[in-house]
């Protein structure tokens, strides 16, 4: 919020687009964190409830480990790269704007502090046996995302940057919450991201970016499905709620993620074709669907504990729009 000044005081029309976005969205964080808080220090109702709570961990229990151990390991096999060295079809002004979008998700995605990075990370990291070994193998997909993006940088004749100002508040919200909310907010930023890679997939006529894109949707739907199944677990025991107000505050993080995202990342994809309608309208979908598959879930053992069906692709066709 506090870079967001600097950029405010600029006299050129999109720094201040960006300042007052980041500011809004760093409010929204902000304030979000604060409410998270105080709802998730709040016990269930009910005495056997309450002692039952005392005596769980401080974080969410229960997801099924082995499972998604399993997964993560499976997913490193039939990973084709992509043909970095294919001739560039897009033009010279598609590609300037899309190569700054894309050095800043290189640093955002896996580039930066490709960790849990919350003052009290170790809460979750012990919470039970293979949590730690299981946080590893996810944020070694981060860092795989990185690298990929990197080849797309250098591609396009673009250099990894080193930091930015929307990174650096990412990383504020992230250490100074908590590990609750640091979840809550890579979550987010799974799904929107999700989007934004859909968005390049569908539109961009470059067969490495497509290849690069498939290959980071289908791992960014197995992230977003092991925060659904670790929320939905600790529903299930009894730990959590998601009600109403729990739905809107996660849909307004996710607008203000989904705004952040916009903001740095719109030349980018409007170069390519993609409008601001098109993006929100499929950010909305993701939120919506991610709330009431979760609630199913929370409601009884998930179908997708079964081997066969872990992680379903749920990218809709490319639209004709």
């Amino acid at each position: 919020m506090a870079t967001s000044y600097l950029y405010l005081a600029s006299n050129h029309y999109f720094d201040l687009v960006a300042g007052a976005a980041g500011f809004v969205s760093g409010s929204i964080f902000v304030s979000g964190g604060l409410i998270a808080l105080v709802l998730l220090r709040q016990a269930p109702e009910g005495a056997d409830n309450a002692q039952e709570t005392r005596a769980a961990p401080t974080t969410t229990p229960l997801v099924n480990i082995h499972k998604w151990l399993a997964h993560f390991t499976r997913n490193q096999e039939r990973r084709p790269e992509p043909a970095w060295n294919a001739p560039i079809v897009l033009a010279a002004d598609v590609v300037q704007p899309l190569v700054r979008s894309l050095e800043q998700f290189q640093l955002g995605d896996g580039g930066g502090p490709a960790y849990l990075i919350a003052w009290d990370q170790e809460r979750f990291l012990s919470s039970s046996e293979g949590v730690r070994e299981l946080v590893d193998l996810w944020f070694k997909e981060e860092r795989e995302h990185s690298r990929l993006l990197s080849e797309a940088v250098a591609r396009f004749g673009g250099r990894c940057i080193q930091g930015h100002w929307s990174f650096s508040v990412f990383c504020w919200t992230r250490r100074y919450f908590g590990v609750r909310f640091e979840l809550t907010v890579l979550l987010l930023t799974e799904i929107v991201s999700t989007v934004y890679y859909r968005l390049i997939r569908q539109h961009a006529n470059d067969p490495a970016l497509r290849s690069m894109c498939r290959l980071i949707i289908r791992d960014e739907n197995g992230h977003v499905a092991f925060h659904r199944d670790r929320l939905a677990s600790a529903a299930r025991c009894g730990q959590a709620r998601y009600g109403n107000l729990w739905e809107r505050w996660f849909v307004a993080l996710g607008l203000a993620a989904a705004t952040m995202l916009w903001v740095n990342h719109a030349s980018g994809l409007c170069a390519l074709g993609a409008s601001t309608r098109e993006f929100y309208r499929e950010v909305w979908r993701e939120l919506a669907r991610f709330v009431r598959r979760l609630r199913l879930e929370s409601l009884t053992e998930p179908a997708s504990h079964r081997e066969s069906a872990l992680v379903e692709d749920n990218t809709p066709p490319p639209s004709k729009a």
